[in-house]
C-alpha cells in the first residue's frame, strides 16, 4: 500500500514537534554546546507496505533526553531557597549524583568565566565538584522540550493524519477494485 498523504501528515507532525522543542530548548538556553541534544533533536519517517512509522532522535542525547524533559528531583529540594525543581517528576537523585566527567566536559565546552572563591580561583575539578552536588541536592529543572509540543500537535493533527489514511486506503480500495 502507497501511504503519501499518510507520510506527508506524519512529517508535518514530527516537523512542528521538532520546531517547537528546539524553541523551548533555545530558551531554557541548552543549545550553548556544538553536540547538543538542540542539534540532535530530529524525527524520520519511514513506511513500508504495511504501516508507516514516526520516529524520535535525540542523537548523542539518548541516554539523557528524558532527565531534561521530566526534570529530576533533588536529593535535598528543601536546603535551598525557592521552589523544589521537577516536582511530580518519576526520576529523583538519592544516593547517586550525576556524573561528574559529564560535568566536567559541559564546563570546558562552556565558555566561563574564571571561577573564583575568596579572590582566589579555584580548579575545573573543584568547580565540577560544586556543580555536581547543586544538581543533586538541586535536581534538574522540567523543560518538556518534547513531551509538551508532541501532546499538543497530536491533538491538533489527529483528524488530518485519520484523514490522510483514509485517503490513502481509499486509493488502494480504488486500485485493488480495478
Amino acid at each position: 500500500m502507497e501511504f503519501k498523504n499518510t507520510i506527508q501528515a506524519m512529517q508535518k507532525l514530527g516537523g512542528k514537534v521538532v520546531k517547537e522543542g528546539r524553541g523551548i530548548l533555545k530558551n531554557r538556553k541548552a543549545t550553548t554546546s556544538p553536540n547538543t541534544l538542540y542539534n540532535d533533536f530530529d524525527y524520520l519517517v519511514t513506511a513500508n507496505k504495511n504501516s508507516v512509522t514516526l520516529e524520535f532522535e535525540f542523537g548523542k542525547a539518548d541516554d539523557y533526553w528524558q532527565f531534561l524533559d521530566e526534570g529530576v528531583r533533588g536529593a535535598k529540594p528543601n536546603k535551598h531557597k525557592g521552589r523544589p525543581r521537577a516536582k511530580g517528576s518519576p526520576f529523583k537523585f538519592s544516593t547517586k549524583m550525576p556524573p561528574r566527567g559529564a560535568i566536567d566536559r559541559w564546563i570546558v565546552s562552556k565558555p566561563l568565566k574564571a571561577a573564583r572563591q575568596n579572590g582566589k580561583f579555584i580548579s575545573r575539578k573543584s568547580l565540577a565538584f560544586a556543580i555536581q552536588k547543586t544538581v543533586f541536592e538541586k535536581g534538574i529543572k522540567r523543560t518538556q522540550f518534547f513531551s509538551r509540543p508532541f501532546t499538543q500537535q497530536l491533538k491538533k493533527q489527529t483528524d488530518a493524519i485519520v484523514e490522510a489514511f483514509g485517503e490513502d486506503l481509499e486509493k488502494q480500495l480504488e486500485t485493488i477494485i480495478k
